[in-house]
C-alpha cells in the first residue's frame, strides 16, 4: 500500500489555513483548568490527547482526521523503534514543552493571555514542524525519481509555516526542509538499518538536494559528540583526550561514525572540485562544514584510518555467515567499504586545503564557534529555541542552520547562547546548553594538529606518532605453554577483560568479562565489538574498546581463548591488524 504523501501535504496545508483556531484551542485546553490538573499529575498521555485533538479533531480539518498517526506508523515500520531515554530530549516533544512552560509559569507568576496564546503558537509550530520532519523521510515512497519533487512540496509547506510565524513573538526553528531530513532522524532508536537505508536513498538525490542534506548530517554529527565527549568527561573526571574517554565513546558511536563517512565522501569530492574552480565563498561554506565533522573525532577521522575501519563495522548488519559458516560482507557493508576507501583517497587530498581553511574558523578569533558548542541532541536546540521565548519578550530570528554557520552574525549567537544558558530546569538537571571559548579552542586544536599531521603524509593509513600494533589472538584450546618461543612481541599487553562472554565458568577461567546474553546481543547489535559469534551454546565477543585503549597507542595486545568462529569476522573486520595463533601448529 502507498503512503499517502499527497493527502500529508493537503492536511498540513488546511491545518496553516486554521492556525489561529488551533492555536486558540491549545492555549484554551493546555493552560486552561483542566491542562493545569494534567500538568500538575504529569498526564503525558493526556496532555498528548489534547495536542492530536487540537489539530485533527477542529471542524475545518475532521474529513480529514483518519491520516492521524500515519507517518508516526510508517516511520515506525521503517524501523525506527524508540530506545529508551537517558534524560535527554532525544525527540522534538512538545508534551515536554508543555509540561516545562507549567513548570516555569508556576515557579514564576502565570502570564495573561497574550503570553500564553504566543507561547501556543509556538506549540503549534513544533508540532506542524514534527509532521514535516516525517514527511521528509516518506519522499522516496513511491520511487526515487519522485523523491525531489516531494520534497519542493515538504519545503512548501515549511515556508508557509514560516510565514505564518513572522509576528513579535513567533519563532522559526528550521528554514531548509534539506535539513528535516537529518533532524527527522535525531532520535535515538534501537536498529542502525534504517539509517543506512535512508542514507543510501539520500546518495541518489541531486547534487543541489544531496549536498544539503550532507553538510547537514555532518554539522549535527559533529556537534552530538563533541558534546558527548564534553558530557562525559566531566561525569567522569577523564580529560577529553584520554584513551579511557575516547574509548567509552567510540564504543557507542559505530553508526554515527559510519553514516558521518558517508556524508563527508560527497562533500570532500565537492570541496576539491571547487578548490580547483578557485569558488572561494564556496569553498568556506562547505569548509565549515566539513571542519564541523571532522572534529568529532580528528584522530579516528585523519590519523588512524587504519583504526577507522574497524571503529565503524556493525557486524550485525555489514558482515553475514553463510551456510558454512564462513563470513561475507552483506551489500550495505559492502557499499561500506567502498565508502572508506573514497574517504581515505579524498581526505588525503583535500587535507592541506582543509588545513589552509581551518584557520579561517579557529573559535579564538570569533565571539561564537559551534565547535564551543555543548547540548545533547538536535532536538534540545530546538527545545532551546521554544524554552526561550518564556522568559524573554521576543526571541531573534535565528534557525537551527544558523547555528552551525561559523561565519555569520557571531555576536547574536554568543548572545543567545548566554541567554540559553540560563533556561528554566528543573531541581537537579544539567545546563541546557554551554557555550565556551575555551573547549572551542580544544577542540579546533586537535583538529588542527591532525589535520597536519594527514597532509603532510596523505597517503599514509597511520601517519601519527604511534607505530603500528596488531591484535594477537590465541585460539580456544591452545594452552599457554604451547606456544612456540617469539611467537609474541616483547611487551604485548592481556586485552583479555576485554573478552566478553555469557559463559560465566568460561570467563573466570580465561579472564574474560561475563555479561548477559542479551546485553552481548544488543551491544553487537549496535556495533560496539570487533568480532561477536554464537559459540559452544555461550556468546563471545571482542570490545572495540581494545582499539582505543591498545592500537591507537602503539602496543601490541592478546587476546586468548577466542572461538575460531570469531577469527573469520576479525579477518573480514580489521585483517591488516590481525595475528591468529593456534592454526597451524601454535605459528600465527
Amino acid at each position: 500500500m502507498l503512503f499517502p504523501f499527497s493527502d500529508h501535504i493537503g492536511l498540513l496545508k488546511q491545518m496553516l489555513d486554521s492556525r489561529r483556531g488551533i492555536v486558540g484551542e491549545l492555549e484554551d485546553r493546555l493552560f486552561g483548568v483542566q491542562g493545569k490538573e494534567y500538568a500538575k499529575n504529569g498526564d503525558r498521555e493526556s496532555i498528548a490527547d489534547i495536542l492530536n485533538a487540537c489539530f485533527f479533531e477542529s471542524q475545518a480539518i475532521a474529513h480529514l482526521s483518519p491520516l492521524s498517526g500515519q507517518l508516526e506508523a510508517a516511520h515506525a515500520a521503517d524501523g525506527f523503534e524508540p530506545a529508551g531515554q537517558d534524560g535527554y530530549a532525544r525527540e522534538l516533544d512538545p508534551v515536554e514543552l508543555v509540561l516545562r512552560a507549567h513548570h516555569y509559569w508556576d515557579g514564576t507568576r502565570w502570564p495573561g493571555t497574550k503570553a500564553r496564546l504566543s507561547y501556543a503558537q509556538t506549540l503549534y509550530t513544533v508540532f506542524i514542524l514534527r509532521q514535516l520532519e516525517r514527511l521528509s523521510l516518506r519522499i522516496w515512497d513511491e520511487g526515487d525519481e519522485w523523491a525531489a519533487e516531494r520534497l519542493q512540496q515538504v519545503q512548501l509547506v515549511l515556508d508557509l509555516l514560516n510565514a505564518t510565524s513572522r509576528s513579535a513573538h513567533a519563532i522559526r526553528l528550521v528554514s531548509d526542509a534539506r535539513w528535516l531530513i537529518q533532524t527527522a532522524q535525531g532520535p535515538l532508536t534501537r536498529h542502525p538499518a534504517p539509517y543506512f537505508a535512508k542514507a543510501a536513498r539520500v546518495s541518489a538525490l541531486p547534487d543541489e538536494i544531496r549536498l544539503e542534506v550532507n553538510k547537514a548530517g555532518a554539522m549535527l554529527a559533529g556537534g552530538h559528540l563533541r558534546s558527548q565527549l564534553r558530557h562525559l568527561s566531566r561525569r567522569t573526571g577523564w580529560a577529553s583526550d584520554d584513551p579511557q574517554l575516547l574509548a567509552l565513546t567510540r564504543q557507542s558511536n559505530s553508526m554515527d561514525m559510519a553514516l558521518l563517512v558517508h556524508d563527508l565522501v560527497p562533500l570532500l569530492r565537492e570541496y576539491i572540485a571547487i578548490c580547483e574552480r578557485q569558488e572561494d565563498d564556496s569553498r568556506r561554506v562547505l569548509a565549515d562544514a566539513i571542519l564541523q565533522g571532522l572534529s568529532a573525532d580528528p584522530e579516528l577521522l585523519l590519523t588512524r584510518l587504519d583504526l577507522l575501519v574497524p571503529s565503524t563495522m556493525i557486524e550485525d548488519l555489514f558482515v553475514d555467515r553463510g551456510d558454512a559458516g564462513a563470513s561475507r560482507y552483506t551489500a550495505v557493508g559492502e557499499s561500506h567499504r567502498e565508502y572508506l576507501m573514497r574517504y581515505g583517497e579524498l581526505v588525503g587530498c583535500a587535507a592541506d586545503a582543509l588545513q589552509q581553511d581551518s584557520r579561517t574558523f579557529d573559535p579564538a578569533r570569533a565571539d561564537y564557534s559551534p565547535l564551543g558548542s555543548v547540548y545533547g541532541f538536535c532536538a534540545d536546540l530546538y527545545s532551546n529555541m521554544v524554552l526561550n521565548t518564556l522568559p524573554s519578550a521576543s526571541s531573534p530570528d535565528m534557525t537551527l542552520e544558523d547555528l552551525f554557520n561559523s561565519r555569520e552574525r557571531l555576536e547574536e549567537k554568543r548572545a543567545q547562547a548566554e541567554e540559553w544558558k540560563r533556561l528554566p530546569k528543573r531541581a537537579g538537571e544539567p545546563d541546557p546548553f554551554e557555550h565556551s571559548n575555551e573547549w572551542g579552542a580544544r577542540m579546533h586544536a586537535r583538529l588542527a594538529g591532525a589535520l597536519e599531521a594527514r597532509a603532510a603524509r596523505p597517503a599514509e593509513p597511520n601517519p601519527s606518532r604511534n607505530p603500528k600494533s596488531r591484535l594477537f589472538v590465541v585460539l580456544r584450546g591452545v594452552a599457554d605453554d604451547s606456544l612456540p618461543d617469539n611467537v609474541l612481541p616483547a611487551g604485548v599487553i592481556s586485552g583479555q577483560e576485554h573478552c566478553l562472554t555469557s559463559d560465566l565458568a568460561r570467563a573466570r577461567a580465561s579472564g574474560g568479562t561475563a555479561l548477559p546474553a542479551s546485553r552481548l546481543v544488543a551491544d553487537r547489535a549496535e556495533g560496539r565489538f570487533l568480532a561477536c559469534v554464537h559459540s559452544e551454546g555461550a556468546w563471545f565477543g571482542i570490545s572495540k574498546v581494545a582499539l582505543t585503549l591498545f592500537t591507537s597507542q602503539g602496543k601490541d595486545a592478546l587476546f586468548a581463548d577466542v572461538p575460531a568462529g570469531l577469527t573469520d569476522v576479525l579477518r573480514r573486520v580489521c585483517p591488516e591488524l590481525l595475528v591468529v595463533i593456534g592454526e597451524d601448529d601454535g605459528q600465527p
